[in-house]
């Protein structure tokens, strides 16, 4: 037995691999074996708590010097499953604790060549995994997942029992370390073997819990005695240095035999008839804390002992292991009791040195050991430790029970044994369940007269305690024993017997306690006697059925009160010749209909009524009293026929007297969908419940259009039917999707899809209602929309054609569909985020209703409003894929910002709009993007006046006054963008509070904000910033997400983010996409594709503020801001030649397409990335191209220029010796002088006469150049270190060339070409 909870698979490796499951069941730490670098065996290792809290057996495993297996046949094949952990045991601190045991030498480091004469086990190291680190991560996951232990060596022997607490405090020295695969499998063994056969073919181990699952099954037989070697005390014994002490066990018969394969040192090897502990080095107090399974069979416990021998084991290859004293212990008591689970104290005798000859040993048993006593004396300064617990189902340590189970033996203390069973504890009761009842009934067998009532009373003693939370879930265990292992075939006459005596004088006697523990066992009591009737039956072929029913009859005839246990009772009796499953066919015995109907008028009302006072309740005792009820109930309704239903509202003598009938059983019907009355695992009752409810509302539907609709229409019973449709349609056990395709085809061929059946009818119900479909507008548009969320197609069709109806009814009334159209909005928005619908009922929803409203003559607003809808849920579904999965922060936040813009440019719904923008706000700052979330919350603070009107309290708000949430929200906008360093979108927020506050005669905050104004300003001139790239993305595939498909934005960088990087992290967002290698736009079949395509290059800002760029006296910190923030425009520019390239100077047919992207806002804004509104595209000639060059390598010069003027840059001049070099050595060998070549050429100016004036502009450029490279040679003349003279001087004579050579330019050419210039 597996256990009630989950499995777990891991595997270690090294060489090989080492295989671990750990299974269902109790426990509150998991425990391994251990691997080491070296012939190993695995050590027996505990927890944090005390040894009964450890949770399982040690698994072992021996591994070679490479850490293999020592056996080659066990490569791949070390497995082990752990059982017996429940679900509560999951939640508590679980620890893998491997310990790593060497076997050689007795020091690591001895010198001797050779294989070691003597072997000892010396402790290693340990590993240790908190299972709270990983179990989220293997819970999701279907196959084996690697974990790395660490293994920590013990530098102090002496504190190697808690070795593993101290790795979880704080680590020791680091070693080598093992691999272990880890897999979660849930269910008991069976299920465990069929959904994982191959685990199975690895020769898996089975390891389980020290102590008992949470349930044990009839049949589960167990008998492991767990013992610990806890520690010792020993004398010195006159040497020097503290002795090596190693402890020898054995398990011994009364007549000294030594039991053999009796020890197991864990799982996955077998079992041994000698156990012999580690060594720790020089110690005479070692505390071992290693633990043994002693798999003893039951015939040999009794009369068996321990014998425990001590040795000195000496560090010289050669030496002996000197015995020096022994302890012994018996393991069953003379009262026939075992050694109780606790930690036990051993004498330990003293051998003589001359006793110790090779060859001797202790005395064997106990009659040996009183012969020599006088030769082994106890040494009263020795002291030996132990601690077992036993996990036996056939064992006891309980004095009473095993008088009960062996009642036989004294057959006169029968009486006085039954009466002292209510004393054993509930934990012995549960865990000898089928012992004990077999004891009972045997002993009523023997003399049912005599002990009858005593039996009784016990039986109801354990049924009852089986009540109790703590032991409820032993209830499935006595119901197996009842159905496979009770062999009772008289009992049933004796527990009638005296139940009927319980229930006769229940009206008499003034203490009634036993009386109700009777009533309170009477479920439990009738399946014994039902299912010991049947046995007699059997057995009899039939005999005495007529005195079984007149008995029965009696039994409910007794004066008791009604329970709902005695009731269910009484209906099962009732019904007993009636097929139990499935629905009944129509009865053609005239007697029972007429019982059917009989009940139903006397007990339908009393059962409706009882249920609607329970419901009420939530007490955990009142929900099982609910399922008992229930069970009635539906019994009752699953006999009535249609003639049932018809009398029932016949002989209602008002419709008062009908609603209120009708009121009760569908608020009824309605707790059983809302309230879990039957455990989640119980499909079959589920699934009957919702067959027998849809049943019953089918007979009733034409009662309730006859009598309430039309005229006498009754708005309560109408919403409450509607509701129960509603809730049944939606219940979780109908849903199919979710069920395995075999489990959905037994439902289909059992019920059919019962939603589809329910949906039809509340389909016709509304079609009965006529103009007073009015009244459920809109109050039944979020319930409706819910049913048509449903993923059933059929469904589907038949539900949405309703909201047609719902507007067309509204348009009537009032003129139009606000209603329908504010609710339906509200209710899909929290629906589709709930994970409700799909994209096929999108595409179903539009194609539907615009198909409906086509014949309208509203059908223009209609259909606005129908598509805006379907636009909605293409977002919504977006942003809900993008929530759910484990999408990037980018995802999230470019689906959110759609999404909001949507509610605020189409539909307009103000509180869903603020929603979003917290949402995105909250992002931002998860992300750490605070510009981007000072700006979404700039969004709301715009709506907001400065006026004392009052808000109510919304999402984190509370409720205040506008004035005040918008300075609020003005705050946190700022200090928003404080944390972005964007002080200049701040300081004008600024400027609005302190109007605010100045108004306000409030100077306290005034001086505070101005205070942080300036404040701003001083970041401004003092901080450094770094200046963001932009990337223009293209998004191309129909397998991008609705909001990013086929458009292209462009994207402000992170800081220090360069295009490779950029791209690196949006492939890695987009793990399926493939970049596109060229610039050009993409052709339809790429748009049109199955696929994911990206396109990513870097462009450049141009910014709007020009006028504060061309100021010379402003900073450049400030001018860098504006370069790069507030900008729309994007450019990107692709070299190419137009016609021939001319080989000698490229520049005379180097062209410029350049592209320029307009963005739907400025960056930075709502997002890190806006979408391309408008692409502009013009050709930049090779003369206009040069113009633009020369600009703008004039402005760079002239800006670290005055940066170093003005001792914005200290110290290092590098950056102004490099920028000189290039554009003066550049000028020379290039740049400049090819321009020339290029463009001042006459036959150039003769063939282009329209560039006379962009001629005359570049040679300004480049004659400003000139004058701009001396100051710039001044200034580094100044600066330059006297090292740095050569490179100055060399800077000096090519600038005189440069000059030279712009002077030289035949000037007289130009004159007579272009006098003009001149």
């Amino acid at each position: 037995m597996c256990g009630f909870g989950s499995s777990w698979f891991f595997s270690v490796s090294r060489c090989a691999r080492l295989c671990f499951f750990f299974g269902g069941g109790g426990g509150a730490r998991a425990q391994v074996g251990v691997i080491q670098l070296f012939p190993v065996k695995l050590t027996q290792i505990y927890t944090l708590r005390p040894l009964t809290l450890c949770s399982s057996e040690k698994f072992m495993v021996r591994l070679n010097k490479n850490g293999g297996p020592k056996n080659p046949e066990k490569v791949d094949r070390l497995c082990a499953l752990f059982t017996d952990l429940s679900n509560k045991d999951m939640k508590r601190d679980l620890y893998i604790i491997s310990q790593v045991i060497r076997t050689g030498r007795m020091l690591l480091n001895d010198s001797k060549k050779g294989p070691a004469h003597v072997q000892y086990r010396r402790p290693y190291g340990c590993a240790v995994l908190a299972m709270s680190d990983v179990l989220q991560t293997i819970s999701e996951l279907k196959e084996e997942k690697d974990f790395v232990l660490k293994v920590y060596t013990c530098n102090n022997e002496n504190e190697w029992y808690q070795v593993h607490d101290n790795i979880i405090r704080n680590g020791n020295c680091l070693s080598p370390g093992l691999i272990i695969s880890l897999q979660l499998l849930r269910g008991d063994m069976e299920l465990v073997r069929r959904e994982n056969p191959l685990i199975f073919t690895k020769g898996v181990a089975i390891t389980r819990k020290l102590g008992f699952p949470d349930v044990i099954m009839p049949g589960d037989v167990r008998n492991d005695l767990y013992l610990t070697l806890e520690r010792g005390d020993f004398e010195r014994g006159g040497k020097s240095v503290q002795k090596n002490i190693e402890v020898t066990m054995y398990v011994l018969y009364a007549d000294g035999e030594i039991l053999k394969d009796c020890i197991s040192l864990g799982s996955g090897e077998p079992c041994f008839p000698e156990y012999r502990s580690f060594v720790l080095y020089h110690n005479n107090s070692p505390r071992w804390s290693e633990a043994v399974k002693l798999p003893i069979p039951i015939d040999r416990f009794r009369g068996s002992h321990l014998r425990f021998e001590f040795r000195h084991c000496s560090t010289k290859d050669k030496g002996e292991k000197k015995l020096f004293g022994f302890a012994f212990t018996p393991l069953m008591r003379e009262d026939g009791t075992t050694l109780s689970d606790d930690s036990h104290e051993l004498y330990v005798y003293k051998v003589r040195r001359s006793r110790c000859s090779p060859g001797f040993k202790p005395p064997s048993f106990w009659d040996s050991f009183i012969h020599d006593f006088l030769v082994f004396q106890r040494s009263s300064k020795e002291t030996f430790w132990i601690s077992t617990q036993l996990s036996s189902t056939k064992l006891t340590q309980n004095v009473d029970l095993l008088a009960l189970l062996k009642w036989k033996a004294h057959p006169e203390r029968v009486m006085d044994i039954l009466g002292r069973l209510r004393h054993v504890s509930g934990e012995e009761i549960v865990k000898f369940l089928q012992d004990i009842l077999d004891t009972l009934f045997s002993i009523l067998d023997d003399n049912t007269e005599k002990y009858g009532p005593l039996v009784f009373q016990s039986l109801v003693f354990i049924i009852n305690l089986l009540r109790d939370s703590k032991y409820y879930h032993f209830r499935p265990v006595m119901d197996t024993y009842i159905q496979k292992h009770f062999a009772g075939a008289l009992a049933y006459r004796e527990l009638i017997r005296c139940l009927k005596w319980y229930m006769d004088r229940s009206a008499e006697v003034v203490r009634q306690d036993h009386i109700q523990e009777a009533m309170r066992a009477l479920e439990y009591l009738f399946k014994f006697i039902v299912q010991s009737r049947i046995l007699y039956s059997r057995a009899t072929c039939g005999m005495e059925e007529e005195q079984f029913r007149t008995s029965i009859q009696e039994l409910f005839q007794s004066n008791v009160v009604i329970s709902p246990v005695f009731l269910s009772v009484f209906l099962s009796f009732s019904f007993l010749s009636l097929p139990p499953f499935p629905p009944p066919a129509p009865l053609q015995d005239t007697s029972v209909q007429e019982e059917v109907e009989m009940m139903v008028e006397s007990l339908l009302d009393v059962l409706l009524q009882t249920l609607l006072s329970i419901m009420s309740k939530s007490q955990s005792q009142e929900a099982v009293r609910g399922q008992q009820y229930v069970s009635c109930l539906l019994s009752l309704l699953r006999q009535m026929t249609d003639a049932h239903f018809q009398h029932l509202i016949e002989n209602f003598h008002s419709k008062e007297e009908l609603k209120e009938f009708l009121l009760k059983i569908l608020c009824v019907f309605r707790n059983l969908m809302k309230l879990s009355i039957f455990p989640r695992d119980w499909n079959v009752m589920r699934l009957l419940t919702s067959h027998i409810i849809l049943t019953t509302a089918q007979h009733l539907s034409p009662a309730l259009h006859k009598n309430f609709a039309q005229s006498d229409f009754d708005f309560k019973v109408w919403n409450s039917y509607f509701s129960l449709a509603v809730l049944y349609i939606n219940q979780p056990s109908l849903q199919l999707e979710n069920l395995s395709p075999a489990k959905k085809k037994k439902v289909l061929d059992r019920y059919g899809d019962m939603r589809v059946i329910m949906t039809f009818q509340l389909f016709s119900m509304w079609q009965n209602l006529g103009e007073n479909k009015i009244h459920f507008i809109p109050g039944m548009i979020g319930p409706f929309l819910g049913v048509t969320l449903v993923p059933q197609v059929e469904l589907r069709n038949i539900m949405i054609p309703i909201f047609h109806d719902m507007m067309d009814w509204e348009q009537r009334k009032n003129g139009n569909f606000k209603q329908v159209e504010a609710e339906l909005i509200d209710k899909l928005d929290s629906l589709v985020s709930e994970g409700k619908g799909d994209e096929n009922y999108r595409e179903l929803f539009g194609l539907l209703l615009l198909e409906k409203i086509e014949q309208e003559t509203w059908r223009e607003t209609g259909t606005s409003f129908v598509t805006s809808v379907t636009r909605l849920m293409e977002r919504l579904l977006d942003y809900r894929d993008c929530m759910k999965g484990d999408e990037t922060e980018n995802k999230k936040i470019g689906c959110t910002v759609n999404l909001l813009n949507f509610y605020k440019s189409e539909i307009n719904k103000e509180e869903m709009y603020i929603r979003y923008i917290h949402k995105l706000c909250d992002m931002h700052l998860q992300a750490e993007n605070f510009t981007e979330a000072a700006f979404t919350l700039l969004l709301y603070w715009e709506l907001l006046h400065w006026e004392e009107r009052p808000l109510k309290d919304f999402l984190h708000y509370p409720a205040q006054s506008q004035w005040h949430r918008k300075e609020s929200l003005c705050r946190r906008v700022i200090h928003y963008f404080n944390k972005g360093k964007c002080w200049e979108f701040g300081i004008p927020l600024c400027r609005e509070l302190a109007f605010q506050y100045e108004s306000q005669y409030d100077y306290q905050s005034l001086s505070w904000i101005r205070k942080m104004e300036a404040a701003y300003y001083d970041n401004i001139m003092e901080q450094q910033r770094l200046e963001p790239e932009f990337f223009r993305v293209g998004f191309y595939g129909r397998k991008f997400p609705f909001f990013l498909r086929n458009k292209e934005f462009v994207c402000r960088g992170h800081d220090y983010e360069r295009l490779e990087a950029f791209q690196q992290r949006m492939l890695g967002e987009f793990p399926q996409a493939i970049a596109m290698q060229h610039p050009n736009q993409p052709d339809e079949a790429t748009l049109q594709c199955d696929a994911q395509y990206l396109q990513i290059y870097a462009v450049t800002p141009v910014p709007d503020s020009v006028g504060v760029l061309q100021m010379e006296r402003v900073p450049d910190r400030i001018k860098s801001f504006y370069r790069v923030n507030n900008v729309r425009r994007f450019r990107y520019d692709r070299p190419f030649h137009k016609g021939l390239k001319d080989r000698e100077n490229e520049f005379k047919s180097l062209w410029i397409e350049r592209t320029t992207l307009i963005l739907s806002h400025p960056l930075p804004g709502i997002s890190r990335w806006f979408e391309v509104e408008q692409r502009e595209l013009v050709e930049v000639s090779p003369l206009e191209n040069a113009t633009s060059v020369v600009e703008n390598k004039n402005q760079e010069l002239r800006t670290l220029i005055s940066q170093y003027q003005h001792k914005q840059l200290h110290g290092n001049i590098n950056l102004l010796s490099m920028t000189l070099n290039g554009v003066i050595d550049a000028a020379v060998n290039g740049g400049i002088a090819r321009y020339q070549e290029a463009f001042f050429d006459k036959d150039y100016i003769t063939s282009h006469p329209e560039d006379t004036e962009k001629i005359t502009q570049l040679k300004d450029l480049m004659q400003e150049q000139v004058h701009i490279l001396g100051l710039g040679l001044a200034v580094h003349e100044k600066l330059v270190h006297p090292e740095m003279r050569p490179l100055h001087k060399k800077l000096i004579d090519q600038f005189q060339m440069m000059r030279n050579s712009l002077c030289h330019v035949s000037l007289h050419e130009l004159k007579e070409e272009l006098p003009s210039l001149f």
